[in-house]
């Protein structure tokens, strides 16, 4: 592959006759030679193949930031975030080795001030509800029902479609004590929403597997992010698939809108006016720049402001950690984190920074 360097300043591009094509690639002219491209379709030549089309899929699966942090990776490698990905994979894959993790995500909320609200009462009968402080610190919201509205089997944050379960899932219609009818093994957890434009129908969320030193099965205390995100407001439909049974039933779920301090129940109608919510609001502080470097370099691998709600999204690669972060802000005194892993550095986290005395 020849390069060029036109004094005159033109540019060429596609073929020219048989005598070799012309094209440009990250800013940079080049000329290659005009030939017929032979496909033998050997066996090395399909796997190969097939481990280009495995990485292209994963590539299309990652949301923006997960891209993002990739092109971070790339920068002075002339050549895209994506580029990098597919080197990376096809190594890996011909080598027999791990393949690339997708990169861990979340947000940092950035405050200068929080508050726990404890107990709050809804104030009215309705649905949504909307909180009195917001915004809301993500993951912090729980719902107690005041024995008229049933109890939640699952939070669902919004922002990046975190489904919490806090107590673990024992019975096929939520129940998380007592149940009437027990879970068996493989029995689905399915969420239906939208987001962006999409309509999202019964994506499996986990499978019921057995309690240690028992004969039932749960779905386990845990937090699931959905595949898509942000969910839309109002959309979910929490689903519990009963194998043994062939049926699938709605179970109950509350949505919870950190940002607009809102939150929705997604199969009862109505709150009752003495339910309650404890959650942690705060004080969100704009421009708080977060930047994160490999540990013990200048090499930038995340540089990002927060916005007016405070939030700043973040992710990381498993395969480059550890990483060293910075928060800063004007007036403020900076926070410094050294040799965190990819989840620990890009977990969800308020952080509260105080003002220079």
């Amino acid at each position: 592959m020849v390069k060029i360097i036109n004094i005159f300043g033109d540019q060429y591009s596609g073929q020219a006759g048989k005598a070799g094509v012309f094209a440009k690639w990250k800013g940079r002219q080049y000329r290659r030679a005009y030939v017929i491209p032979a496909n033998p379709k050997t066996t090395m030549q399909v796997t190969i193949r097939g481990y280009f089309t495995n990485v292209i899929a994963a590539w299309h699966t990652y949301h923006s930031i997960q891209r993002l942090v990739y092109s971070y990776l790339a920068t002075g490698l002339v050549m895209s975030g994506m580029n990098l990905l597919v080197s990376r994979w096809m190594k890996a894959a011909t080598k027999a080795l791990t393949l690339p993790y997708a990169p861990k995500e979340g947000i940092k909320q950035v405050c200068s001030a929080s508050l726990v609200n404890t107990d709050q009462v809804t104030g009215a009968v309705d649905n949504p509800c909307t909180l009195t402080s917001k915004p809301v610190s993500i993951g912090t919201c729980l719902f107690t029902s005041a024995t008229v509205t049933p109890d939640q089997a699952a939070e669902i944050d919004i922002e990046m479609g975190d489904v919490r379960i806090p107590l673990a899932i024992v019975g096929t219609l939520g129940e998380t004590e007592t149940p009437g009818e027990v879970l068996v093994v493989d029995d689905k957890l399915l969420i239906s929403y939208t987001s962006g434009g999409r309509t999202i129908v019964d994506e499996v969320l986990a499978l019921a597997t057995l309690i240690e030193a028992d004969t039932a099965a749960e779905f386990k205390a845990q937090t699931i992010r959905t595949k898509y995100y942000p969910i839309d407001f109002e959309s979910v439909e929490l689903k519990i698939e009963d194998v043994s049974l062939e049926s699938t039933v709605q179970i109950e779920s509350e949505e919870v809108d950190n940002i607009n301090g809102q939150t929705y129940l997604d199969k009862t109608a109505l709150y009752s006016a003495t339910d309650t919510h404890t959650y942690t609001s705060f004080t969100a502080l704009k421009d708080a720049k977060l930047e994160v470097t490999k540990v013990d370099t200048s090499f930038i691998t995340w540089r990002r402001y927060s916005g007016v709600n405070g939030h700043i999204p973040i992710a990381q690669t498993i395969e480059d950690e550890t990483y060293d972060w910075t928060l800063s802000a004007g007036g403020y005194v900076s926070v410094i984190r050294a040799a965190q892993s990819a989840v620990k550095a890009t977990e969800h986290e308020l952080v509260k920074m105080e003002a220079v005395i």
